[in-house]
């Protein structure tokens, strides 16, 4: 895939992204847990989609991201993107938001069907998400790190092996954007529609924001 069209699926992606989650906001107060759940399917499948065009490309490319502002790739990127754990912390924050500003309807049995009313088993499982994805990514930092620090750089001939290096490199590279498919899934698969249409807007605003803060404070292109 040439640099201009990763850079022009890139935009497209994020526009995407955008409508998305301005659909879910719409949807989130019709009460249409059948509605609510195709949404949450649209967004999960718009991530797959992106990560599929990814495995596509040049990691190089992928891994530094020139369409992206030094902010994002400073502040945001975890091996070309968002880190699997800040969407489970993102979880955890929403959830004690809405908890707190609902605490007096809670008490008196009011359920709110919110991220603020998640039941113990949902934490539970929460919980054992963010243990798995944490070793998760523990595993593919120390990887990265190897093939950074030039560990099997080195071919039989005694020359740098660069083909070998990129294959590595795309290979985690493929593996950490499977983490973070596989970390939005379980999230979803815990969370009630409702609950899961919130954390995937929350989701989207943070992308949006930090995209749109690069753009403001940094130097990355507009879309």
């Amino acid at each position: 895939m040439e640099l201009e069209a990763a850079t022009r699926r890139f935009h497209l992606w994020f526009r995407g992204l955008r409508g998305l989650r301005r659909d879910l906001r719409s949807a989130r107060w019709a009460h249409d847990p059948a509605q609510l759940g195709a949404l949450v399917g649209r967004f999960v499948a718009h991530m797959e989609d992106y990560c599929a065009a990814r495995a596509e490309m040049d990691p190089v490319w992928t891994l530094s991201a020139p369409w992206a502002s030094p902010v994002e790739r400073g502040a945001a990127y975890w091996l070309a993107g968002w880190r699997p754990t800040t969407l489970v912390h993102l979880l955890y924050t929403e959830s004690g938001r809405r908890f707190e500003s609902q605490l007096p309807d809670l008490l008196l049995g009011v359920r709110s069907g919110n991220l603020g009313d998640l039941s113990p088993a949902q934490l539970a499982q929460i919980d054992d998400l963010q243990r798995r994805t944490v070793a998760e990514e523990d595993g593919l930092s120390r990887e990265m790190a190897q093939v950074q620090d030039g560990h099997g750089a080195v071919a039989s001939g005694g020359e740098i092996d660069v083909d070998g290096i990129v294959a590595r490199v795309k290979a985690v590279l493929g593996r950490a954007d499977a983490l973070r498919l596989r970390t939005m899934r379980r999230a979803v698969e815990i969370l009630e529609p409702a609950q899961a249409a919130e954390l995937l807007v929350a989701a989207a605003d943070m992308e949006i924001g930090f995209r749109e803060f690069g753009l403001k404070y940094g130097s990355g292109r507009a879309d």
